[in-house]
């Protein structure tokens, strides 16, 4: 579990903070305009309106259960005053008594009754914080809506924060785009920039664009970031925005900590998200200057399956060129946390993806296989859907192609468990990603990575994706035989004999090849690069096969397969190699990386 606190500490915990449900404000009228009254007499309002706020949330310090501070606790990070760690999966949740949630509801009724006496943004934007916090998220929704002040930018956002409380992403992210519209151009750039959430390097490149690259860039970076694409809608950006709602609310209110608003607390909170609950801690050995126990330590929770979802910086140059990675960061590891609340739980999922040419298009195959570990994290995985795994809920599966023009994704959605999918797309750049969801069990599985398919030139010779087939497959006579049986993964046993197929393109009729297969350690450093296959192993038995093909007897692509036998090979990452060598043309290189174990 994760946390976070003032030094006083963050943390990461169940959602979980219960609620009578008892929460009734006066109702907000439908387009209340704000009163005309001297800025004195609006100051004094405001002014006892934040002396309410500041003494609930003293009065929440005050009513939260203390719990020893554990004396291995150290900062995973480090944010000015706040530090944050990851405290593990087993700490326990944060409790809140009935007391505050009763404190909580006289406040919304006081923010309530002060709004229909004189419309303001901070009142508006604490009442819509508060509902949401007491998950009355409906009722949040309806005051937001009804806002009516003349911050009119700030009424969308506002609705935005509450849908996406509702869970509503799509309607979310529609109210946050309304309000990015109508928001002041300073906060605008604010809420679009990767400030907090990206390195320092990253932010000023981001920045630096002219604008109609920087909003597509932003964009692309959002979408790319999107958890899980079988799920409607981006939560991921609407949390994001909703991170900046609060960050405006609590600039001029008491913070639940009880710091004082600085950069530091809006980097934590735009990085780390917004709290699912609070506790508090006391050490006894720790000492203020003056000699007095400093006991008091108001610490703040999350999910404790949040992890980092967004796309590395590193590849937004060139997204297609990222390698077959989940990109999900453990919490330790990550810049930022979010926990999907229709999953929290996301594997990496086992897939084999290849590209093949038909008809001037790219031919995208994904095989997928969700499986959870067997005992511990570190040993064999099994099925998910087997007697082994467990998992008994109805699974969907989609294959997504994301073009990197700013189209929309392309996809194609199973309801097996376990399968093949294919799609046919114009050629060019992609991210592909493979999932599976378990909606009973709120667990997902997705595997991203890039895809592209330059077009071929004339008088050059391409080849496909080398792809393994099922150990017990019979030797296909095509593709189309192929595909159902391609592995989901790429895990082999040493001394395993199995499948492998591939097409050849730009071949003229008859025209000799000589082939290559073969294996090296480690994954390929240049996946399609001409020359010597790297760390050519030898071990017992040879690790080449070479043997002469010719092209077909008429133009079209060559579908081949062969079966091979696996050398016995210690476990670990190796890659097998495809070489195709053509008199008096450039050779060509294919390589599929390989686990042994």
């Amino acid at each position: 579990m994760a946390r976070l606190t003032s030094i006083p500490t963050i943390g990461v915990l169940l959602i979980l903070c219960t609620t009578d449900g008892s929460v009734t404000p006066t109702p907000v009228s439908g387009q209340a305009p704000e009163a005309e009254v001297p800025p004195e007499a609006l100051e004094r309002h405001l002014s006892r309106l934040r002396e309410l706020q500041a003494d609930f949330e003293r009065f929440r310090e005050r009513h939260t259960p203390v719990t020893p501070e554990r004396e291995d606790a150290t900062c995973d990070e480090q944010i000015g005053r706040i530090c944050i760690w990851f405290g593990g999966e087993d700490e326990g949740e944060p409790v809140e008594l009935a007391e505050t949630r009763r404190a909580r509801v006289e406040l919304i009724r006081e923010l309530s009754d002060a709004f229909e006496e004189l419309p303001s943004a901070w009142t508006i934007g604490q009442l819509v914080h508060y509902l949401v916090e007491s998950q009355n998220v409906q009722e949040a929704e309806r005051v937001a809506r009804g806002c009516g002040i003349e911050a009119v930018w700030w009424c969308h956002a506002l609705t935005g924060y509450a849908l996406h409380a509702r869970t509503e992403y799509t309607d979310a992210e529609a109210a946050f785009r309304e309000a990015l519209g109508t928001m002041p151009e300073e906060e605008r750039r604010a809420w679009t920039s990767p400030r907090f959430i990206m390195t320092d390097d990253g932010r000023d490149a981001f920045d630096a664009l002219d604008d109609p690259e920087r909003e597509a860039r932003f964009e692309l970076y959002w979408t790319l970031s999107d958890p899980l694409f079988l799920f409607e809608g981006n939560d991921r950006l609407t949390d994001h925005f909703a991170r900046w709602v609060e960050a405006y609310n609590r600039r001029d209110a008491f913070d639940p900590l009880g710091q004082e608003w600085g950069d530091d607390l809006e980097a934590t909170l735009v990085r780390y998200g917004r709290n699912t609950g609070y506790g508090r801690t006391h050490a006894p050995q720790r000492m203020m200057s003056n000699g007095f126990a400093d006991t008091r330590r108001m610490v703040g929770f999350h999910h404790p399956k949040s992890r980092g979802y967004l796309f590395p910086e590193r590849f937004l140059e060139s997204p297609s060129d990222i390698g077959p990675e989940t990109w999900i960061t453990a919490p330790r590891e990550a810049r930022t946390w979010y926990a999907p609340p229709y999953a929290p739980e996301v594997r990496g999922l086992e897939t084999q993806v290849g590209r093949f040419r038909r008809d001037g298009q790219m031919l995208v195959v994904g095989a997928y296989r969700p499986t959870i570990p067997d005992g511990d994290d570190e040993g064999p995985s099994v099925a998910a859907w087997s007697d082994e795994g467990g998992v008994t809920g109805p699974p969907a599966a989609g294959l997504f192609l994301v073009p990197l023009d700013g189209r929309a994704p392309l996809r194609v959605q199973g309801r097996e468990a376990e399968g093949v999918l294919t799609m046919k797309v114009r050629p060019g750049a992609y991210v592909c990603s493979l999932e599976v969801v378990d909606i009973q069990g709120r667990q997902a599985w997705r595997a991203r990575q890039g895809v592209s398919l330059p077009p071929l030139e004339p008088g050059m010779v391409g080849v496909s994706d080398l792809m393994i087939l099922r150990p017990d497959a019979p030797l296909p006579d095509s593709l189309e035989d192929a595909i159902p049986h391609v592995r989901p993964g790429v895990r082999l046993e040493p001394g395993e004999r199995f499948g492998v197929v591939w097409e050849v393109y730009g071949l003229r009729i008859q025209e000799p090849v000589r082939v290559t297969l073969g294996f090296s350690g480690g994954r390929p450093g240049f996946l399609e690069r001409v020359g010597d296959f790297l760390g050519i192993l030898e071990p017992d038995e040879p690790v080449e096969v070479t043997f002469d093909d010719v092209g077909p007897d008429r133009l079209q692509e060559a579908f081949r397969s062969v079966r091979l036998t696996l050398p016995d090979l210690e476990p670990g990452e190796y890659t097998l190699h495809l070489r195709l060598e053509l008199a008096g043309r450039t050779p060509v290189v294919k390589s599929r990386p390989i686990v042994v174990g």
